[in-house]
């Protein structure tokens, strides 16, 4: 019983999670192992039993029920990101927050989730234990738990790999989950900081100028997550995955043969927010950001993601969200494989609409199609769910069918998603306003798509075409500045490097100063022809991406930036 009472208190919310669909049991796995570690006291003082389990059963009760809470309200888990988060709000915030969420139905939830535990704690007797048993239990115990831990110091000589591995599974249960997590949000906080105040630091552009447009003026940036072009329908996928963008396609600037330069967000995004690129891959630290050079130009910033927030992965991601004048927060998962659907975006993508400014810029960040699949979409978008249209090579692989559909389901659901996207922007529009949105994935994924056929994700070691193959769709006001040089149907079949996409977004809202390239602009008459070259740029191994065309007298080892 001493044990049910310990599980009760460090699993059941994890439990009521994985029940519910919000995340895999991997958290509930973890939780269920870190209760053996309370058992320790007790097989060490049977004789105690009742005082123990008492003091150690109030503690984990109270470090319990801000996670219970947070899950009755949000069906999610509690995380650092959602620390992140509770310490940025003020105290009027937080009493609204209070005062909206707080009902009869949270209390009476309360009360049962401590009548359960007082009444397992009512069942618990002393009893008799001979020491040395009780010591090795103990001692079994402690080594299954701290073995993997203290393997991964010894393997890489780093006892930070130690504490990695228990916070990422102990942070599942109380206490360790509060703990862990304040930990973690300071950690990360400071980085940032750091990071914010050098990007901060960096001068200014020089001589820089803007196209005179009618305001108001709305720019909108919509940047996907792990979704590649070759399973878009807009783009001739077999499957209708698009069925939304598609149907206006007349509408749309449908750039065909646009790359990532790298297969993973971070690293991707230093490059495409920042004049960094394959050959520099450390500009984004010397030069400005994307969101730098739009308020540089008058523009009010807002920052809208679904990605987590504050994790040791994502901190550069929330250093360029804290960049912009506002910051919206939607994802506070503490893993990946868990539930935060993108149309949780639409909501505050059309409060900021409404805003009153002259010019401002949006930039919302989808979680979009990142593995893993199923949890990218709500069942309502179980739209493919056998093997029709999908090649026969994977096609008897039941297990490859079911990813490849589930991936497909995710394509589709992002698809709803940028066109609602397109859809507020265009209804928000006046006559006399000019507005603009440009979407593209960070990166592509390759879900069984390249021979041998056995692979699916990214691997930067072993590049694939539709690792790097990314949608890249325009769609602007009748009345844009510079819609005839859109309208040129030429431009969107040219051979780009996404790396560069700063002087495209420069070209579209007209912004020149020292150091633009109109040959790195998508758009521009100057543009030359990209090569793509893929590889990781600090280890010197660049190479041309399979299947992109390297262009006539342009050595492979070189790139124009």
């Amino acid at each position: 019983m001493s044990f049910l009472l310990f599980w009760y208190l460090t699993s059941i919310t994890q439990l009521l999670i994985s029940l519910s669909g919000a995340a895999s049991f991997e958290g509930f796995k973890d939780a269920t192992i870190t209760a053996f570690l309370w058992m320790i006291p007790v097989l060490l003082f049977p004789q105690q039993v009742k005082r123990i389990t008492a003091s150690l059963g109030i503690m984990l009760w109270l470090f319990a029920l801000p996670g219970f809470g947070y899950y009755l309200i949000y069906h999610q888990e509690l995380t650092q990101s959602l620390m992140f988060i509770i310490f940025e709000s003020n105290q009027s915030e937080s009493t609204e927050y209070l005062q909206n969420y707080l009902s009869i139905g949270i209390v009476l939830s309360y009360i049962a989730f401590t009548l359960v535990p007082l009444y397992i704690w009512t069942t618990i007797k002393p009893y008799e234990s001979t020491r040395k048993p009780a010591n090795i239990t103990s001692f079994i115990l402690i080594t299954l738990i701290f073995m993997t831990p203290v393997k991964r110091a010894i393997q890489y000589g780093d006892i930070n790999a130690a504490y990695k591995n228990l916070n990422r599974h102990l942070s599942a249960a109380p206490p360790w989950q509060l703990g862990f997590g304040y930990s973690n949000y300071q950690r990360e906080l400071k980085e940032v900081e750091a990071q914010l105040l050098n990007l901060n630091k960096i001068p200014a552009l020089k001589n820089f100028t803007e196209t005179k447009k009618e305001l108001p003026t709305t720019v909108v940036l919509v940047i996907g997550e792990s979704t590649t072009r070759v399973h878009m329908g807009l783009y001739g996928y077999g499957r209708d995955t698009t069925p939304k963008l598609s149907s206006m396609k007349d509408e749309l600037m449908v750039f065909d043969n646009v790359f990532a330069s790298r297969p993973n967000t971070i690293e991707s995004l230093e490059q495409v927010l920042t004049f960094a690129n394959q050959a520099q891959p450390d500009l984004y630290k010397t030069t400005p950001s994307l969101i730098a050079m739009m308020k540089q130009a008058g523009y009010k910033t807002y920052w809208i993601t679904n990605q987590q927030t504050l994790t040791q992965r994502n901190t550069m991601l929330t250093t360029f969200a804290k960049q912009a004048d506002e910051q919206v927060f939607l994802n506070h998962g503490r893993r990946q494989n868990s539930y935060s659907f993108d149309a949780k975006v639409l909501a505050p993508f059309a409060e900021k609409l409404l805003k009153q400014d002259e010019k401002k810029l949006i930039i919302v960040h989808l979680l979009g199609t990142h593995m893993k699949y199923a949890y990218r979409y709500p069942a309502d978008y179980n739209f493919f769910n056998n093997a029709e249209g999908i090649p026969e090579v994977i096609s008897a692989d039941s297990d490859k069918v079911t990813l490849v559909n589930e991936y497909d389901n995710a394509v589709r659901y992002n698809d709803y998603i940028v066109h609602a996207l397109i859809q507020q922007l265009k209804q928000s529009t006046a006559s006399a306003t000019q507005s603009l949105l440009v979407y593209f994935s960070d990166h592509g994924e390759d879900v069984y798509d390249s021979a041998p056929h056995a692979f699916k994700g990214r691997n930067e070691g072993a590049p694939t075409y539709p690792m790097y193959a990314v949608p890249f769709i325009v769609w602007h006001s009748p009345n844009w500045q510079n819609a005839q040089q859109l309208a040129d149907s030429a431009i969107r079949h040219r051979q780009y490097d996404n790396a560069d996409f700063i002087y495209t977004w420069s070209d579209l809202i007209g912004l020149t100063y020292d150091g633009y390239r109109a040959d790195e602009s998508l758009i521009n008459n100057a543009f030359g022809e990209d090569t793509i070259l893929v590889g990781d740029p600090y280890h010197g191994n660049l190479h041309v991406l399979d299947g992109t065309i390297k262009p006539v007298n342009l050595p492979v080892n070189t790139q124009k930036n």
